[in-house]
């Protein structure tokens, strides 16, 4: 396909396509918010252990397969034409994940905990890893599906109407975990669970429905292990891209306690069950209104301003997280609130700031050499359960409130590409 004929398809679907990206990505929203990796996953890995490194393993198998396979998964579609063909085997994967993990908690949770722990920990990591390779192409096929030009007004809707309603999955999650009666343990789980896997198959319908445009490239390199040798070349070439890694190795560091916030909630302060929709609801406004935020520093300052206000978000939720139960417990949401904000800031910083960094011939290996770099870093989440179960889990929350400030140290010291072009990832 030549490249006016790729122009002329983009414009002759674009109206389909953004309907049906709409559909994807606000189910997709729905979908993570009833299983959020941050308040609903570690409260039923603790109600089902007790055991706070079993959820820094679920949080770092959660981490760890969503970057693993994008090294290989960028030397296989980088090259391809087509691939949404790819990414819907991905959602295909991951919707039966969950139900298959619904069937074992209803079934299992309460008789067999642990063999449900290790179904569910082995699952995670299948659901992870498809995901990995989905993250490599995703960006990819909505960047020729949606022009440049219209993707602010895409993404305004899709976070519009997806944080309304995974606002409203909290308020579900707080009535299904708070209903002992019509959902007792485990059942109120395995319930979310499989509401999360039939709103991912709805996203599934939305993403097929999209009309993928061909765009004109051949493959840049010819074989892995020449990819590997361009991830060296690309990791020295830019001094900007080091610092961007650097910060973001710190940020995830700091950012590791996300999950234990609600189990100390639920095993130190004692909320009740129900609380935890509550704080799912929190994160989630604080996400949809940091999200404006976050969009109008990005676009009028560049996104290294954004990176710095995550950093700063960060180390707020650790901040209150330490002060909150020394007030009031009753405040302990406004972590949640700034969890929120510092992960929405997170995806749209780190991610649009990697888009301008690299040329489209590069995308897909620069992601992947970014996410690669960020694999060891993923597993963080147990030695942070294996901290808090022997010491008291202010000393970690203080540890992570430093390494976010060390995160906004390094992201201080690196150039925004859009006012330094030569600041990029590329030869």
């Amino acid at each position: 396909m030549t490249l006016s004929a790729f122009q002329e398809t983009v414009e002759r679907y674009y109206q389909r396509n953004f309907i049906a990206g709409l559909v994807h990505g606000v189910f997709f929203r729905v979908s993570a918010a009833l299983v959020d990796t941050n308040t609903v996953l570690p409260a039923f890995i603790s109600a089902l252990t007790g055991s706070e490194v079993a959820v820094g393993v679920i949080a770092s198998f959660i981490g760890l397969g969503s970057v693993l396979p994008e090294l290989f998964a960028a030397y296989w579609v980088e090259g391809k034409p087509r691939k949404k063909p790819i990414l819907l085997g991905v959602i295909t994967i991951r919707w039966i994940s969950w139900v298959v993990l619904a069937w074992l908690t209803y079934a299992y949770g309460l008789s067999h905990p642990y063999l449900v722990l290790t179904a569910f920990a082995t699952l995670v990591l299948t659901f992870s890893l498809a995901g990995g390779v989905g993250s490599v192409v995703y960006g990819d096929i909505f960047a020729r599906a949606i022009p440049a030009e219209r993707r602010g007004r895409f993404a305004a809707w899709k976070n519009l109407i997806g944080f309304a309603l995974a606002i409203a999955s909290g308020m579900l999650v707080k009535a299904v975990l708070q209903d002992q009666v019509r959902f007792p343990f485990p059942k109120n789980y395995a319930f979310l669970f499989a509401l999360s896997g039939v709103t991912l198959g709805i996203a599934f319908t939305g993403f097929a429905l999209i009309q993928e445009p061909v765009y004109p490239i051949q493959r840049p390199v010819s074989s892995l292990r020449e990819m590997v040798a361009r991830f060296r070349t690309l990791f020295r070439s830019s001094r900007d891209f080091q610092y961007l890694l650097v910060a973001q190795a710190l940020f995830v560091i700091g950012a590791a306690l996300a999950p234990f916030y609600v189990v100390y909630a639920r095993q130190e302060l004692h909320v009740p069950a129900g609380m935890v929709g509550v704080f799912l609801s929190a994160q989630m406004i604080g996400a949809a209104l940091s999200n404006l935020l976050w969009g109008w520093l990005g676009d009028r300052y560049g996104n290294r301003v954004v990176l710095l206000g995550v950093a700063i978000s960060g180390m707020a939720a650790a901040v209150l997280a330490l002060v909150t139960p020394l007030v009031a417990a009753e405040l302990f949401f406004l972590v949640f609130l700034m969890l929120g904000a510092t992960m929405s800031g997170m995806g749209i910083g780190y991610g649009n700031i990697l888009l301008e960094m690299a040329p489209t011939e590069v995308m897909p290996t620069c992601i992947a050499l970014r996410d690669t770099v960020m694999a060891p870093f993923t597993l963080v989440p147990i030695g942070v359960g294996a901290f808090v179960q022997r010491v008291p889990y202010q000393w970690g929350f203080a540890l992570g409130g430093l390494f976010m400030f060390l995160s906004l140290v390094a992201t201080w010291r690196l150039r925004d590409p859009r006012h330094h072009p030569d600041a990029g990832c590329q030869i």
